[in-house]
C-alpha cells in the first residue's frame, strides 16, 4: 500500500500532497491493483496501481479547464514525456483525436525490427489542452500483451495493388486482427482517390495474404 502511494505520488507530482484514501481489488482480479481515491483542491479522480509491478494501469481526473489551450505539440510532447515516466517507453503514438477541453492520444507498443505498432497493446491517454496536465490513461491492453505469432511477409506494388486513380499518401506496418479474430501483420495505408471530391480512405491489408481486412473512409 505504501509503495503504491509512492509510485502516485512519483507519477503525478503536481497532486502529491493529495487527500487519498486506499483500497485493494478482489483476489480474484486478473490484474490484483491498489485503486487510490484521491481530493486536490478542485481536482479529484483516482488511479490504480498494479500490486505486481507497480505499474499504472488507469487514471481519471476530473476539474475545471480553462480556455487558451497550448499547441498540439506542446500537449503531445507532455504526454511522451510521462509515457517513459511511467515505465511505458516501448510505444508509439497510434492516434490523436481532440474535444474541447483536451486531446486523446493512443499509444501501441511497438514490435519488430520493422517498429510494427500492434494495436491491442494500446495505451490511452488524455491530456488538458489548458496546461498539459494528464487527465486519463487506460493502461490495461497495454498489460494484457499480445503474444505475437510468426507471420511471413509477401511486399506489395502498390502501383499494382490499386487502381490509377489512387495516390498511397502513408504506409505503416501493424498488428491487428482480422474477422477470424487472429492477431496479424498488416501493412496500414493511407489512400487518396484522385477524383473530384478526393476522398481519402484508411486500407489495413493481410502483409502475407494481402487480405483486405479494413477499408474506412476518413473524410
Amino acid at each position: 500500500k505504501s509503495e503504491a502511494i509512492k509510485k502516485f505520488k512519483n507519477f503525478f507530482p503536481n497532486i502529491d500532497d493529495a487527500l487519498v484514501t486506499v483500497t485493494k481489488s478482489s483476489d480474484d482480479a486478473p490484474y490484483p491493483f491498489y485503486h487510490i481515491q484521491f481530493i486536490h483542491g478542485s481536482k479529484i479522480g483516482y488511479a490504480d496501481i498494479t500490486e505486481n509491478g507497480g505499474h499504472l494501469l488507469s487514471f481519471l481526473m476530473e476539474r475545471p479547464v480553462k480556455k487558451h489551450p497550448l499547441s498540439h505539440e506542446e500537449i503531445l510532447n507532455t504526454a511522451q514525456k510521462f509515457m517513459k515516466k511511467v515505465g511505458y517507453a516501448d510505444v508509439a503514438l497510434a492516434e490523436s483525436r481532440e474535444n474541447h477541453e483536451a486531446w486523446h492520444f493512443v499509444f501501441s507498443r511497438v514490435h519488430g525490427d520493422d517498429e510494427a505498432l500492434v494495436y491491442p497493446d494500446s495505451i490511452q491517454v488524455k491530456v488538458a489542452k489548458d496546461n498539459g496536465e494528464i487527465l486519463g490513461v487506460n493502461a490495461m491492453e497495454y498489460i494484457q500483451e499480445e503474444k505475437i505469432m510468426t507471420q511471413g511477409e509477401v511486399p506489395i506494388e502498390w502501383e499494382e495493388f490499386f487502381s490509377d486513380q489512387v495516390s498511397v499518401e502513408e504506409t505503416k506496418k501493424i498488428y491487428t486482427t482480422n474477422k477470424n479474430l487472429q492477431l496479424r501483420k498488416c501493412y496500414e495505408v493511407i489512400a487518396r482517390l484522385n477524383n473530384q471530391s478526393n476522398d481519402t480512405f484508411r486500407i489495413v491489408i493481410d502483409a502475407e495474404t494481402h487480405e483486405v481486412i479494413k477499408n474506412e473512409k476518413l473524410n
